[in-house]
Order: structure tokens, then sequence, then C-alpha cells
């Protein structure tokens, strides 16, 4: 598994991987911060798992303080697609995933293809999706669309964060970033039922401090920002499904529909998020994440 691992945190962080004493000295201290060895020991153990105990294993790890309204505007089978906010990252699809099996459980995932290179097989459930335009290429463009119509052809339901990029800290509060027309592509194109989604929830103070420091910092808590939401609060609100068809044909302006659609189902005017109303809970004393 690290050497699946690693990689990634190089990618992201190449300074931790230089050849000098501060770097070494630098990775021991944030591997015992974000509990490396920890995320190590349960990756390794997905290794050979199917994808649906690997998602049950993770949601019986952090789902634990989730809330939903709506759910009942889920359709219960037919092509559809949710578009919803990205508050905190990888644990947003699992905790949803969860919630969604009271509904069904064929639903598709758009995330980064760096997933299927930590664990092949959820290629079950992902379709890869480059969100950095500088990476984009005419073949992995076509290739998400030829995954998108064979799931949908077999009538799946689809789950996108149209922003691509975790929410925008601003003093206290998160703010949605602004979202990629794909998603209203798509439901144009397809005529789906579009079911807007708001999640509320936050990462870890130390996530932030990160954040503030440095993007590298952020970027390399992905795994232990996924396996600490044990005693985060999740609250999800799912709106009224938007008919896709009737979109503008201008997916620009179709976007901004869809994304508005999403921000109202939050508590507050313009769908940000409050850290002080969302804070983690405790653990016991000695407990560990996940």
């Amino acid at each position: 598994m690290r050497d699946r691992v690693d990689p990634l945190i190089a990618e992201r962080a190449p300074w931790l991987f230089e050849p000098t004493l501060s770097a070494r000295s630098a990775r021991a201290v944030l591997d015992r911060m974000l509990a490396y060895e920890r995320s190590i020991e349960i990756g390794t153990t997905y290794i050979d798992l199917p994808v649906a105990d690997i998602m049950a294993d993770l949601a019986r790890r952090i789902a634990r303080r989730v809330t939903a309204t709506g759910l009942e505007n889920v359709p219960t089978d037919g092509p559809a697609l949710i578009v919803t906010n990205h508050p905190t990252g990888i644990a947003d699809g699992i905790v949803l995933q969860d919630q969604l099996l009271t509904r069904r459980s064929d639903a598709f995932y758009y995330a980064n293809s760096d997933i299927l290179k930590v664990l092949p097989q959820f290629a079950d459930i992902i379709v890869p999706v480059e969100w950095r335009e500088d990476k984009r290429t005419v073949s992995k463009t076509r290739e998400t669309m030829q995954l998108t119509r064979t799931a949908l052809e077999a009538g799946r339901m689809g789950v996108i964060f149209p922003s691509g990029r975790l929410a925008k800290r601003s003093g206290l509060r998160l703010h949605e970033r602004p979202w990629m027309a794909s998603a209203a592509m798509i439901a144009r194109k397809f005529e789906l039922p579009v079911i807007p989604l708001h999640i509320r929830a936050r990462n870890s103070a130390m996530f932030y401090a990160f954040d503030a420091m440095h993007p590298t910092l952020r970027d390399i808590t992905l795994f232990h920002e996924t396996l600490n939401k044990d005693v985060q609060p999740y609250h999800l609100s799912f709106g009224r499904p938007l008919d896709g068809a009737s979109l503008p044909k201008d997916a620009n302006a179709g976007i901004e529909i869809l994304r508005e659609a999403c921000l109202r189902q939050g508590s507050e005017r313009h769908g940000e998020i409050k850290l002080t109303d969302t804070r983690p809970g405790w653990r016991k004393l000695g407990q560990r994440t996940a």
C-alpha cells in the first residue's frame, strides 16, 4: 500500500521526499500528526475487497453523526444526477453513499482518478474526471463522456461535485467555489432529473491551519481528513428534482441554476457553512480516529 500512497503524497508535496535532514524531520512529524501508519494499515486491508465492502467499512468508521432531509426526492431507479457542494473531500462521497443506499445502490461518482491508483476496483463506481484545466485532454474528456453514457444507459445515477475543489474558507465560514459547466451539459444532453444536494460539514482545525500555511500541507491531509470524520456532524439536505432537459442551452447559465438550487438547501442565505455551527465532537481520552 505504501507504494501506492507515497507517490500521491510526493506529487502533492515533493519537498517532503528531498534527501535532506529537514525534509526527513518534517515527514516524521507529519506522519505522526496525520496518522500515516494507521492510514496504511487500513488501506492494506482493502486491497482485495470489493468496492461495496470497502464503502460499508468506511461508512461504519466515519458516518456516525449523520442526519438527512429530503431523501424521498432521490428516485429509486432510472438515470438521474445529483449535484452537490463539496465541504470536506472524500468523506463527502462516503457519507452520501451510505445515505443513498436507503434508496438505491447503483450510484456512480465523478472524481479524480487518484483513487484508482490506490484501489483500482473503484472503477466500478468512479468515472474519472480531470478537474485541472491544464491537465485536460480530448482523449480524457472523450473517456469521461463514454463512461457517462454507458452508466446512464444502464439506468444508474450519477453524483457530481461541480466545483471540483473543496469549499474555500473565509474567516469562520466555508464558501462553495464556482461550478464548472459540465454537470449542466450532462443533465441537458441526457435529459436527466437533477437532484440538488447541500452537505453541511467541515474539516478539522488542523486542516484549515495547514491551508493557511501552504497548499501542499493542506493537500497531504487527504487520508487523515477522511478517517477523522467519526466525530464530525454531517447534515445532507436533498431538494426536489429539476428537469435537466429544460435547462438553458447555454451551459454556463444552466450551471448557475443548479448551483443556486444546491445552495438554497443550506441553512444560510447563500449556502455558506459556519465553522462554529459544525464543530466536531470530542473523542474519549485515548480514542483514535476511525
